[in-house]
């Protein structure tokens, strides 16, 4: 054998040794990589040192068993009740039996409570944890014609339904349709205008509600004229989640004149048990009854009011005092 004919040979056999070991890296399994959505994977390189798999971000976990309309039907509920301590209301929890809660048989008794859950029921994401809650109605009667109505949000904690906050809507109102979206409750009802009788809500309303302060609020209103047209504030500025600091003017319109041109405005501070401010807007309206739009100068910084503050802007019925309308603005204040 030449010497040419042998450097031939090992130079081949270096050639399917090569080959050899390509093919068995190929035929290794791997756990690919890719981008999201990729149907290509990209290619494993080989290394001397095996790199460890790709491991996720570790999240915690927001997952709990959804809630139950039996769960809900079943469930602890506060109540308001009729009896007051120093002035107050006293509040009372109580447990629901299938949708309802009973104590005393006479109507007419001192102590009769009948509590009842309403069949409108809403799930979805009331404190952005990621987790479906619910919002029902609960309906209050201490003898007599009387049926209070509230709006009742249920946070989802573990799989069980706990109440977290409610917000009266009416004497007995017709509740339409009741609804939760972007981490607030929309309420569709007809409720009492000034001039309606006790037994006859006629007023259409459009209500929307969210916690704030570990309270359930009220957070905007809307209702239409007895000739169908909607009484309607918007505020146009700031935005809404806005930091401020110093003076600024909040900015907003509205599609029917208040009576007298005012509309009334009240602060709130998160965690305080009162309003930190009430007062009145005097409004711009081309006529009586009117759409126009309304200007604020505020300056909190120079009152000493820091903090998280939602700002209620309502028309207020100079008849019974309810609201006609409303919008609310949260901010924070440096």
């Amino acid at each position: 054998m030449t010497t040419t004919y042998r450097i031939l040979c090992a130079i081949l056999a270096l050639g399917m040794a090569s080959i050899a070991c390509s093919v068995n890296l190929t035929d290794t399994p791997a756990s690919p990589t890719q981008a999201p959505g990729s149907t290509d994977a990209a290619p494993i390189l080989a290394s001397a040192t095996p790199m460890p798999p790709t491991v996720a971000p570790t999240i915690a976990s927001t997952t709990a068993p959804a809630l139950t309309l039996e769960q809900l039907k079943n469930s602890e509920v506060q109540i308001t009740g009729t009896s007051s301590v120093a002035g107050a209301p006293q509040i009372r929890i109580v447990k629901l039996t299938d949708g309802v809660f009973q104590q005393g048989s006479d109507p007419a008794g001192t102590d009769y409570v009948s509590v009842h859950m309403g069949k409108q029921v809403a799930f979805g994401d009331l404190n952005g944890d990621g987790v479906d809650d619910a919002a029902i109605i609960i309906g209050e009667n201490y003898g007599g014609t009387g049926d209070f109505v509230s709006v009742v949000a249920m946070l989802n904690q573990g799989g069980q339904p706990v109440f977290t906050g409610s917000s009266g809507v009416d004497d007995r109102p017709a509740i339409n349709s009741i609804d939760i979206r972007d981490g607030q409750i929309l309420l569709d009802a007809v409720v009492h205008g000034p001039n309606d009788p006790g037994c006859c809500a006629a007023q259409p309303a459009k209500e929307t509600f969210r916690l704030w302060g570990g309270k359930l609020v009220r957070t905007g209103l809307s209702s239409a004229t007895p000739d169908n047209n909607q009484r309607m504030i918007k505020i146009d500025s700031p935005a809404p989640g806005t930091t401020v600091s110093g003076p600024f003017t909040l900015k907003g319109s509205f599609t029917i004149a208040p009576f007298e041109n005012n509309l009334a405005y009240t602060v709130f501070l998160e965690g305080a048990p009162e309003p930190v401010v009430q007062s009145s807007i005097t409004v711009n309206a081309a006529q009586p009854g009117g759409a126009g739009t309304f200007e604020l100068p505020l300056d909190f910084s120079s009152a000493g009011i820091q903090g998280n503050i939602r700002i209620e802007i309502s028309d207020v019925s100079p008849a019974d005092g309810s609201y006609l309308a409303l919008e609310t603005l949260f901010l924070t204040v440096k």
